[in-house]
């Protein structure tokens, strides 16, 4: 009896979904897609009711995201400005939808 390799794949995948696995991130998530090239203080003040609500949390929760490639960070002068990375969730998507 053969034993089935694992596909590189799901490693990646299962990072971004834990990464999309607290729904604050989600919230970031959805955020950034209809106000791309925000900033922090912007998600923050536009988070609704009983999300977070310190600037500290949301900085963790972007960290996150950037760090499983699912959002992009850039800098304009002292802010950093928040886009999503529409090829990786692109990539996720798919993946997804072949389960």
């Amino acid at each position: 009896m053969t034993t089935a390799q694992p596909d590189p794949d799901d490693h990646a995948m299962a990072l971004l979904c834990k990464a999309l696995g607290n729904p604050v991130r989600i919230q970031i998530i959805r955020y950034i897609q209809h106000h791309p090239n925000c900033i922090a203080t912007q998600i923050l003040l536009h988070m609704p009711d009983g999300a977070p609500h310190a600037q500290s949390t949301i900085s963790q929760h972007l960290r996150v995201l950037r760090d499983a490639g699912l959002v992009e960070g850039y800098h304009e002068g002292a802010a950093t400005c928040y886009q999503i990375n529409r090829e990786r969730l692109g990539w996720l998507v798919e993946q997804l939808n072949q389960l």
